[in-house]
């Protein structure tokens, strides 16, 4: 990495005439005329204005027009500009004014009484004592004409004065700034070096990147990427960007990594192919879960990247499934959900699977596919009813026990009609209610009981509100038997009691777990005794609001912790301190450097990529919650979950 100190104006120049370009991972210039304004009243106080950074590499890289007019290319490979864009064409703009691509010349003045940059009004641009700022820039002024064109003669006492003022505005061009060159031909790194950069508003993501570039280099892809985006948001099936771009790199051969769709060997036409396959493949995906899955709405999945197998086996197979097929498919997306899968090495994982994809085919495939998706549970071992204890709403398994209620039509207990899933106003909620309610079991039982799966079922805000803080032994009566066992309530009316509810919870788990075991597609447990996995990452949890509907996703209390970023969190371990951002939204926290350096899907992810990092002898299991602190406040992370 070189660092100069050069004249702003040598810079400018090199813009100007093709030397230094914009990459497509730039965003569109977004200064407005008073930050331009304000740039060079910095420089002609001599404050600091920043450093430019410039990337040097023998890559082809896609760049894009720039907002100034480039009066040629570089005959040798340009220097492309990560950061000080907005800083640099704002010169270039003043100092040429006709080079302002869209043709609108900005009109900065320097008022020589007030020692003021202004952006004159029309009444303002007739005062001859706002001078043009591009006038004094160029390289040979002669400042007393200028004065004398203004009407100051040689005889004005503030003739020597202004003509100094005048002078000093022309030193502009002379100011040093450092301009750092930054030398690689790794792709990825520079782009994880501009994501880092650009921290104002939302913090741009490399999926951000890639797509930036995809549209530099492929002239609608943008439009079309955006329009296939938002016909998923109307069918409430959004996707991330991060899992489409994985799925289109797939479907390029370029693997999982997308980072490598803006490779040179990549051009306009291989990408439209490849959006066209993701389009096709995605749509399949989505069929497929809704119509064979019963997932109604992308919210219910564990990670997006659960639709990328099936994408990629529909779209190899012409949306067509041998017999017996759809149930194997379905029975990989329940496991791939139930022991989240994708909570680390996202791209790693989907690698495999693509080979997989390619290289296998009929039951080996499929058993292949779910012996991974298991981890390092056995593939076919039942799930134990202590594999629910400890397990919140938030956890997969509350998702899969939904998606069986919605499988097997259960229907509310008040008003005898089926449950069907419509987003709630936060787009992402399940309702349910809790069968022991909270104000009557948290006086006396543990939370980790009373805010247990076992506890929750799904109904209405109708039918919660009728139920309120009554007992189910008084509530239950009035409900018809069969509502009952819709919802795996167990049928022995003294368990319904407040001094039984711990018997309630355990005869519960019994029925949830072999519900979760014959939608896995694994055998009934029968009461036998298994070995339980500590190898699995920890679930995350949430204490649960009761209320009519469901609780609110993000409260105003966390958004006043938000910043840009997300929740700035960090953990110490091992003496080190790691830091990393928490979206309030999707659970996701993304750890920017250091140890376990990456994006996962919850706390508890991040947690164990950064204990294996530090300390790989040790079993890296934390739960999330309670590993993170929240900066601004030094508390838990879970106390804003």
């Amino acid at each position: 990495m070189g660092l100069a100190n050069e004249q702003i104006i040598s810079q400018v120049e090199d813009l100007l005439h093709g030397r230094v370009v914009i990459p497509s991972i730039q965003r569109d210039f977004v200064w407005m005329r008073p930050d331009v304004r304000d740039l060079f009243d910095s420089l002609y106080r001599g404050y600091p204005v920043g450093a430019l950074l410039l990337w040097k590499t023998n890559l082809t890289v896609p760049f894009k027009t720039a907002a100034v007019v480039q009066a040629a290319k570089s005959t040798h490979q340009p220097l492309y500009l990560l950061d000080g864009q907005q800083r640099l064409t704002s010169l270039a703009w003043v100092y040429q004014p006709k080079s302002k691509a869209d043709g609108r010349l900005i009109d900065l003045r320097f008022d020589v009484r007030t020692e003021e940059f202004v952006n004159p009004s029309a009444v303002q641009s007739r005062d001859p004592m706002l001078f043009r700022v591009s006038t004094l820039l160029q390289e040979n002024v002669q400042y007393h004409e200028v004065l004398n064109t203004a009407g100051v003669p040689y005889s004005d006492p503030n003739f020597g004065e202004w003509m100094q003022r005048l002078q000093k505005v022309h030193g502009i061009r002379k100011h040093q700034m450092a301009v750092i060159t930054y030398e690689s031909d790794d792709y990825e790194e520079v782009a994880e070096l501009f994501a880092r950069l650009n921290k104002g508003g939302r913090r741009l993501s490399k999926g951000d990147l890639v797509y930036s570039a995809i549209a530099a280099r492929w002239a609608d892809g943008l439009a079309t990427m955006d329009a296939f985006h938002q016909e998923l948001r109307d069918s409430h099936f959004s996707l991330d960007r991060e899992a489409v771009l994985r799925l289109m790199s797939l479907l390029a051969g370029t693997g999982a990594r997308h980072i490598k769709l803006i490779g040179s060997g990549v051009d306009e036409a291989a990408l439209k192919e490849a959006w066209q396959s993701t389009e096709t493949a995605l749509r399949y995906a989505i069929d497929f879960l809704r119509e064979e899955c019963a997932i109604p709405r992308s919210e219910i999945l564990t990670s997006p990247n659960v639709t990328v197998v099936p994408a990629l086996l529909l779209h190899q197979r012409n949306g067509k499934l041998e017999p017996g097929e759809a149930a194997l498919l379905r029975r990989w997306v329940y496991t791939a959900m139930a022991f989240s899968h994708y909570s680390l090495q996202v791209e790693t994982k989907l690698d495999a699977e693509a080979r997989l994809l390619r290289a296998r085919h009929g039951e080996e495939l499929f058993a292949e596919l779910i012996r991974r998706a298991s981890g390092s549970r056995s593939a076919d071992t039942p799930l134990h009813p202590r594999d629910l204890e400890q397990k919140y709403s938030t956890h997969a398994f509350f998702r899969l026990l939904y998606i069986a209620a919605l499988r097997d039509k259960a229907r509310d207990w008040v008003t005898n009609m089926a449950i069907s899933d419509q987003p709630m106003s936060s787009g992402a909620k399940i309702e349910f209610h809790h069968v022991f309610p909270r104000a009557r079991v948290q006086p006396v039982y543990a939370k980790e009981e009373w805010n247990s799966l076992a506890n929750l079922a799904f109904v209405t805000g109708q039918t919660n509100k009728m139920i309120s803080s009554k007992l189910p032994a008084e509530y239950m009566a009035g409900i018809a038997p069969e509502r009952l066992l819709e919802q795996w309530i167990p049928e022995a009316p003294e368990l319904r009691s407040l001094d039984r509810f711990p018997d309630f919870l355990a005869a519960r788990r019994r029925l949830l777990a072999n519900v979760l075991n014959r939608l896995l597609g694994l055998p009934a447990y029968a009461g036998q005794d298994t070995h339980r996995d500590f190898d699995e990452p920890p679930a995350d949890e949430e204490v649960i609001a009761e209320d009519i509907t469901a609780p609110t996703l993000v409260g105003p209390a966390v958004q006043e912790l938000r910043t840009e970023q997300g929740v700035e969190i960090h953990a110490i371990y091992e003496g080190r301190r790691t830091s990393a951002y928490y979206d309030p939204s999707s659970r996701t926290v993304t750890i920017p450097s250091g140890p376990g350096r990456g994006e996962y899907e919850s706390p508890s992810g991040a947690a164990v990529a950064v204990v294996q990092a530090l300390n790989p002898r040790v079993n890296p299991n934390r739960n999330g919650w309670s590993f993170w602190t929240v900066t601004a406040t030094g508390q838990l992370l879970q106390t804003i979950r």
